[in-house]
C-alpha cells in the first residue's frame, strides 16, 4: 500500500472511530447528570450536591418540623398526621442557576414495588407534581386514584438560588404514607431523588364506629344490671367497688365518669382503657 493511499484512508478511519465512540453519561447515588456537552451539570438538590457539599439546610419541613436532607435516602422521626387535618410539606431546593432553570418537582406519598409483567415497578398511592415549561408556564398534577386526599395545593416561592415549594393537602382516609419520595430536575434533565423513610403515620383521632357501638352496648348492659341490683343506702363508693366480684372471664374496671365498677371481657376492657373511658380497678 502506497503512502498516498494511506493518507487518503486515514481521515476516513478517524471519522468512523469518532462516530462510534459513545457519549459519556454520569450518574451516582441519587444524582443524574445529562451528558453530551453539558456545561453545567449540577442537579437541583434538597441538601448536598454531587460533590457532597451541603448547599441547603432544612430541605424538608413537615408541619413545621424541619429536617436536613442527606444524599439519596434517610430515616426520619415519624410525623403523625390526622385524618381531616390540613398538612403542609415544604421542600427547600437549591439550584445554582435559579428558578428559571427548575423544571419539575414531585412529591410521592408512600412507596412499594409491584410485580408487573415480571418486572418490579415502583408504586406510590399519591403523587403530586409541579412542572414548568421553557416559557414559564406552570401546572400542578395530582395522581390519586383512591381519592385519599382533598384540598391539594402547590405554592412556589422564588428566592433564587433557593426555591421553596410548598405542598398543602388534607388526608381523608388512612393509607400507608410511611415513605416520602421526592424527585426534582432542571431544564437540562439534571435530576435528584430522595427517599425519606419512616416519614409519615396517618391516624384517625376518632374511635371507630364498632368501638362506639361496643361502648353503648356495655353501658346499656351495665345500666340494666345496676337497676336490678338491690341498692345499698349510705354506702361509700369504695365499699361498692369491694362488693363487686367479676367472673374469671371478665376484668373489673372503674368508669372514669363516676368511679363506679364494671365487669367486661378483655377486648372490651382494652377499648375502654384506650379511649380513657375506664381505668383498671385496684
Amino acid at each position: 500500500m502506497t503512502t498516498k493511499t494511506i493518507l487518503m484512508i486515514l481521515p476516513i478511519l478517524c471519522a468512523i472511530a469518532l462516530l462510534f465512540t459513545p457519549s459519556t453519561v454520569y450518574a451516582h447515588a441519587g444524582h443524574n447528570h445529562g451528558g453530551g456537552g453539558c456545561s453545567d451539570c449540577n442537579p437541583p438538590t434538597l441538601g448536598v450536591d454531587a460533590s457532597g457539599k451541603r448547599q441547603v439546610s432544612g430541605g424538608l419541613t413537615i408541619n413545621g418540623q424541619t429536617f436536613d436532607a442527606e444524599a439519596f435516602k434517610q430515616d426520619l422521626d415519624s410525623q403523625i398526621l390526622q385524618i381531616g387535618e390540613p398538612v403542609e410539606i415544604t421542600l427547600k431546593i437549591y439550584d445554582n442557576r435559579g428558578y428559571n432553570e427548575l423544571k419539575h418537582v414531585e412529591l410521592n406519598l408512600g412507596y412499594e414495588e409491584k410485580l408487573v409483567s415480571g418486572v418490579m415497578i415502583p408504586h406510590h398511592p399519591v403523587t403530586i407534581e409541579w412542572s414548568k415549561t421553557f416559557d414559564g408556564k406552570t401546572t400542578t398534577t395530582v395522581f390519586d386514584k383512591q381519592k385519599l386526599l382533598k384540598d391539594v395545593n402547590v405554592q412556589v416561592l422564588d428566592n433564587s438560588p433557593i426555591i421553596g415549594v410548598k405542598f398543602n393537602f388534607t388526608p381523608v382516609q388512612k393509607f400507608d404514607a410511611n415513605t416520602i419520595v421526592t424527585k426534582i430536575w432542571d431544564q437540562k434533565r439534571n435530576a435528584n431523588t430522595n427517599y425519606f423513610h419512616n416519614a409519615l403515620d396517618i391516624i384517625s383521632n376518632k374511635p371507630a364506629p364498632v368501638l362506639a357501638n361496643t361502648l353503648n352496648s356495655i353501658q346499656a348492659k351495665i345500666s340494666e344490671e345496676t337497676t336490678n341490683e338491690p341498692t345499698i343506702s349510705d354506702s361509700p363508693i369504695d365499699k361498692v367497688n369491694q362488693d363487686v366480684k367479676c367472673s374469671t372471664k371478665h376484668v373489673q374496671l372503674l368508669r372514669v365518669s363516676d368511679n363506679s365498677p364494671i365487669c367486661v371481657d378483655e377486648y372490651q376492657a382494652s377499648v375502654l382503657i384506650q379511649n380513657n373511658w375506664a381505668i383498671p380497678a385496684q
